[in-house]
C-alpha cells in the first residue's frame, strides 16, 4: 500500500503544530540517557529532532515526504545544527542507513498508525530495530483509541484550529473530518485546509489519509515480534501509568 504523500501537508504543517511540544522533553531525556546518537522515524520539518540535535545530541531523520524532509534542512541550518544531522528521504517500511549501531530511537506524532496494516507495521518496527546498537531503546507515541468518541465524531466536519499566515497574508482555517472503522482498527482522516485572502480569494488544500490504531497488548506483541522488549507503556509524555483514559499510548522498549 503506498504511504500518503505529506508534500501536500509542508505549507501547513509549522503552523498547525505550532502550540505543541508535549513529547519534546521526553524524546530529549530518554535521548540524553540513552547515548550520543538518535534516529527519528517520520521526521516531517524537525519538529522534534531540531531541538533534539540542538542538545548536542547527533540525530538523523527519515521521512518520505521530499517537501518536508526541505523545510527541515533550511530550519537545521536557521538553528546552525547542520554537523549534528543527517536526514534522509526513505520508506520507514524498509530503509536501510549507512549508519546503525543508534542509541535511541523514536517515532511520535502518531506517525507508526500512516502505516495502515499490522504487517507494514511490524515492518518499521523491524527497520528500527536493525538500526539500534543491542540494549537500544525505542519510543513509540501513538493516541489511545476512544472508541466511544471516535464513533461520535465519525462523519463530522468540525474546526480544528484557526491561524494567521503572515507570509501569504491570509487567514487558515482548518476543518477535520474522521471516519472510524472499528473492526479493521482504521480511521479515514481527511484535514482541509481554507486559506482566506484579505482580497476575498478563497484557496483549499485537502489532505486524506488513514490511520490504523492499536490496542496496548497488539502493541506489545508487534515489539515483541521485532526484537524488543517492553519496559514501559505510559498514557502521556510526563510518564504517568497507561490507562483506559488516558490520550496517549506510549511504549518504551529496548532491543533485546
Amino acid at each position: 500500500m503506498p504511504l500518503t504523500n505529506f508534500d501536500r501537508f509542508a505549507p501547513f504543517y509549522d503552523s498547525d503544530y505550532r502550540n505543541y511540544s508535549d513529547d519534546i522533553q521526553l524524546v530529549v531525556d530518554l535521548a540524553q540517557d540513552a547515548g550520543e546518537t538518535a534516529l527519528e522515524l517520520g521526521c516531517g520539518t524537525g519538529r522534534v529532532l531540531i531541538p533534539l540535535a540542538a542538545t548536542g545530541c547527533r540525530v538523523t531523520g527519515v521521512d518520505n515526504s521530499p517537501a518536508l524532509l526541505a523545510l527541515a534542512r533550511r530550519k537545521a541550518e536557521q538553528a546552525g545544527i547542520v554537523a549534528r544531522l543527517q536526514l534522509f528521504e526513505d520508506d520507514l517500511r524498509s530503509f536501510v542507513l549507512p549508519e546503525k549501531g543508534f542509541d535511541f530511537a523514536y517515532c511520535v506524532s502518531n506517525t507508526l498508525m500512516h502505516l495502515n496494516t499490522q504487517a507494514e507495521q511490524l515492518a518499521a518496527l523491524r527497520a528500527a530495530h536493525a538500526h539500534l546498537r543491542p540494549g537500544g531503546r525505542l519510543l513509540i507515541d501513538l493516541f489511545n483509541p476512544d472508541i466511544p468518541h471516535l464513533t461520535a465524531i465519525s462523519g463530522v466536519q468540525e474546526l480544528a484550529d484557526c491561524w494567521e499566515d503572515e507570509e501569504r497574508d491570509a487567514t487558515v482555517l482548518k476543518w477535520v473530518v474522521r471516519r472510524v472503522d472499528v473492526a479493521q482498527q482504521l480511521q479515514e482522516t481527511t484535514f482541509i485546509y481554507e486559506s482566506v485572502y484579505a482580497d476575498g480569494r478563497v484557496e483549499k488544500a485537502v489532505l486524506p489519509f488513514t490511520l490504523r490504531f492499536l490496542w496496548p497488548s497488539e502493541g506489545e506483541l508487534l515489539l515483541e515480534k521485532a526484537g524488543f522488549r517492553v519496559e514501559e507503556l505510559w498514557g502521556d509524555c510526563d510518564g504517568n501509568a497507561y490507562a483506559s483514559e488516558s490520550e496517549h499510548l506510549i511504549f518504551l522498549a529496548s532491543k533485546e
